[in-house]
C-alpha cells in the first residue's frame, strides 16, 4: 500500500477500466470457509501510462554495462521481441520482457532508431534527478504507446519519436529484484538522457551485497488468502489473529471525522517473497516473516462504500491508526 488516499485510488482506477473494454464475468462466489481456506472444524470462532523506471550502469549509447552487480542468472540472454514494420514504415513491438531489453535496444539500433538503455541503480549509484520525459500528446498517434487488441504494442514512428528525441528503456543486471522487475519505456530529447535512473525499493543494497545467496525460499507458516471484502474483515481478522499475524483495521473516513492522515506504508522490496503482493496478482496476499516482519502489522483499510475495494498494506506496528482521513470524501462535487 502506498501513502495516497485510498479512497480517491479506488475512484480513479474505477473511472480507468469503465474505459476499457469488459471484462469477462466474474467466476462465482464461493463459501468463506473454501474461499479463504479456513478448515471447517474451526469455523466462524476462528478462522498498474506506463512508467520510466531504471536499471544500474549502462552507457549512454544504449550498450549493456561492462560491470556492475550480477545476481541470478543474467538476463541479457534473452532474444528482442518481434519488430514489425507497417507499410507508412512505423516498427512495431510488444511490451518487452525484462529480459529482452537489452536485445531489444540493440534491434532497434540496428534499424536506425535513437534507442537508449538506461541502467537503473541503487541510490546510493545514482544521482540523477529524473524528469524531462514528454508528457502525454494530443495526437493519440503521436503516444509512443499504443492500445491493441493484445494490449499494448510500442509504435516507433517520427511522431511518436521526434527528430533530436531518444526512446529509452530501463533495465537492472540485478534483475530479478527491485523495481527491475518492471519495465519502463519513455520518450526524453537525446541531450537528456539521463546516465541511470535510482531504483528506490527498500533493502536493495543488502540483496546485492548478499549476492545470490540473500534468497532462502518461503518461510515456514506462510498464509495465503485472497484480499477480502469490506464485510468480510472482522471475519477475516479473527482468523489472523488466531494464526499469530499482527493485524489491524483502520477505517477511511472524512477529516471531520478522523484526525489521522494514514501513509507510513512500507514501499516496494528489493526481495520479491518480501512483497505483501505482486504486480501480477493483486487480488491475494502472502502473509509470512517476510512480508510482515517483526515490529510490523498488516494493516486492511476498510473503504467507506462497503462495495468499494479494501486496501492492504504492513507498516510499522506503532503508527497504525484506527482510522485514515479518505480526502475524496472532502473533494467538492464535479458541476452538473
Amino acid at each position: 500500500m502506498i501513502s495516497r488516499p485510498r479512497g480517491f485510488e479506488d475512484r480513479l482506477k474505477a473511472a480507468l477500466l469503465a474505459r476499457l473494454p469488459e471484462t469477462p464475468p466474474p467466476t462465482p462466489a464461493r463459501s468463506f470457509a473454501r474461499r479463504y481456506g479456513v478448515p471447517l472444524a474451526v469455523g466462524a470462532a476462528t478462522v498498474a501510462v506506463v512508467a520510466v523506471m531504471t536499471v544500474p550502469g549502462s552507457t549512454r549509447d544504449g550498450s549493456r554495462p561492462a560491470d556492475g552487480p550480477t545476481v541470478g542468472p543474467s538476463p541479457s540472454a534473452t532474444g528482442a521481441p518481434e519488430i514489425r514494420k507497417d507499410p507508412d514504415g512505423a516498427l512495431r513491438f510488444g511490451m518487452p520482457e525484462p529480459g529482452q531489453v537489452p536485445a531489444l535496444v540493440d534491434a532497434l539500433k540496428k534499424l536506425g532508431v535513437p534507442a537508449v538503455l538506461v541502467p537503473m541503480r541503487p541510490r546510493s549509484q545514482c544521482s540523477e534527478m529524473g524528469g524531462g520525459y514528454r508528457g502525454p500528446q494530443a495526437d493519440p498517434e503521436a503516444e509512443v504507446m499504443q492500445r491493441s487488441a493484445d494490449g499494448f504494442t510500442v509504435k516507433v514512428d517520427a511522431k511518436t519519436v521526434p527528430p533530436g528525441y531518444a526512446i529509452t528503456f530501463t533495465w537492472a543486471d540485478y534483475y530479478p529484484f527491485g523495481e527491475s522487475r518492471s519495465i519502463g519505456i519513455g520518450v526524453i530529447e537525446a541531450s537528456k538522457v539521463p546516465s541511470c535512473t535510482v531504483d528506490y525499493s527498500e533493502g536493495l543494497e543488502d540483496v546485492l551485497k548478499a549476492g545470490s545467496g540473500y534468497f532462502a525460499g518461503e518461510p515456514a507458516g506462510t498464509i495465503r488468502i485472497p484480499l477480502p471484502k469490506a464485510g468480510e474483515l472482522p471475519e477475516v481478522v479473527r482468523s489472523l489473529q488466531a494464526q499469530g499475524v499482527s493485524v489491524a483495521v483502520s477505517e477511511s473516513k472524512a477529516a471531520a471525522e478522523c484526525p489521522h492522515q494514514g501513509g507510513g506504508y512500507r514501499g516496494p522490496q528489493a526481495d520479491p517473497e518480501a512483497e505483501l503482493r505482486t504486480p501480477k496478482d493483486l487480488d491475494n496476499l502472502k502473509i509470512n516473516s517476510k512480508t510482515v516482519p517483526p515490529g510490523y502489522t498488516l494493516v486492511f483499510r476498510k473503504p467507506t462504500d462497503p462495495s468499494q475495494r479494501v486496501g492492504a498494506g504492513v507498516k510499522e506496528t506503532s503508527r497504525v491508526t484506527p482510522c485514515e482521513i479518505d480526502f475524496w470524501l472532502d473533494a467538492p462535487s464535479p458541476p452538473n
